[in-house]
């Protein structure tokens, strides 16, 4: 017997494209997506809506910081109600609680599923916010996360003490398993850099790093963002022992071809909720030095095999392992066969959905007989 699941999220996006389509063709799930918005205007990556049945919303941002609304919820509630929800939208828009309150009216047993909420905002942001995710906790059947660490979160953070299962994002990594692997550097070793040049990506953490490294090496910044002329200074320091270039930002379907004129990704990170360019490092067979903060490297790096996990804002430690791949840039190579190897044997679509409609399948068994009792999972 198949589950009516609703989906209900922000934007179309290449990260969850991939559990989004193969969710759509379990054969035990009949899904619809609903999207809040068509486009996220602050991102350059295309309209990614994925082969379910989905619908969009109109929302609107009424302060331009993520509180969106939409008068069709209550119609699109109205028309039919799900088996069963979840609920993929943010803490701080009007929709989330209007839907929640929707849902429960119709009593449709929901679940929410959410990234670990950002370690850099105010501290007066994030004492704020905890009664608000209590509220929509204490209502949801269960909880997904992207990674084990972020059910661990919610587990200390918000006392949620409920069923919770793991999902990581998944995109088509097909271009990136298509590059070359890494041979040892016969020139300069260059690293990348990929993202936005905002505060939070911590891009200025390994540019200060960099001026502290003897060795020669190359640093590629693709991206741009408000930080781009403070980073741009800060890379003078760096020279003439180093090359550091500014690519600027480029279209998403570029970014394979990025990853192949480089030999080591440094994602410094002072908060991602999940990291998916560590996804597509990993397949392009490029080991990853990354952040604590970075969700998907504490699931996936294996310090010293696939990567290196750092400590955020530590200038002298990212420059001691920047120093220290140059030193054994030999087993480049080496690296570079342990990083797809992990795409190709822990990371994989069809498990990752298949635990999560299990988990789906459980909690709505639970919701629809309240005596079955729950054995909370992570």
């Amino acid at each position: 017997m198949t589950m009516d699941v609703q989906f209900y999220t922000l934007a179309p996006s290449p990260h969850l494209v991939g559990v989004l389509n193969a969710l759509s063709r379990h054969p035990e799930v009949d899904l619809h997506v609903a999207y809040e918005k068509k486009w996220l205007g602050e991102r350059s990556w295309g309209l990614h809506p994925g082969t379910a049945p989905h619908t969009y919303l109109g929302s609107w941002d009424v302060t331009g910081k993520g509180q969106h609304v939409s008068p069709r919820l209550r119609s699109m509630i109205q028309e039919g109600a799900p088996d069963l929800a979840v609920v993929n939208t943010s803490y701080v828009s009007p929709n989330t609680y209007a839907l929640i309150s929707l849902l429960q009216r119709r009593k449709v047993p929901f679940i929410f599923w959410a990234e670990r909420v950002s370690r850099i905002s105010s501290i007066w942001v994030q004492w704020l916010r905890r009664p608000f995710l209590q509220w929509v906790l204490r209502r949801a059947s269960g909880f997904v996360g992207p990674t084990r660490d972020t059910i661990r979160f919610y587990r200390s953070a918000c006392d949620y003490d409920g069923p919770a299962t793991w999902v990581p994002y998944h995109r088509d990594l097909d271009p990136f398993l298509e590059v070359s692997r890494p041979e040892a550097s016969s020139g300069r070793l260059c690293f990348l850099v990929l993202g936005s040049l905002t505060h939070g990506k911590g891009i200025d953490t390994v540019l200060r790093a960099l001026a502290q490294v003897e060795r020669p090496a190359e640093m590629l910044v693709v991206g741009d963002g408000p930080r781009r002329y403070a980073l741009e200074e800060m890379a003078a320091a760096c020279r003439p022992r180093h090359r550091v270039t500014f690519r600027g930002t480029i279209p998403y379907e570029q970014v394979p071809g990025v990853m192949e004129e480089a030999d080591v990704l440094l994602f410094p990170s002072r908060h991602d909720g999940f990291g998916m360019v560590t996804m597509e490092a990993f397949a392009a067979a490029r080991p990853v030095a990354a952040s604590k903060a970075v969700m998907s490297a504490r699931e996936y790096i294996r310090p010293g095999e696939n990567g290196w996990l750092l400590p955020v804002d530590d200038v002298s430690a990212w420059a001691r392992r920047m120093e220290a791949i140059l030193e054994t840039e030999d087993s480049l190579p080496e690296w570079g066969r342990a990083a797809r190897a992990t795409i190709q044997s822990d990371y994989c679509v069809e498990e990752d959905v298949d635990r999560l409609v299990r988990f789906l399948q459980k909690e709505l068994g639970a919701a629809n007989n309240p005596t079955v009792a729950h054995a909370s999972q992570a």
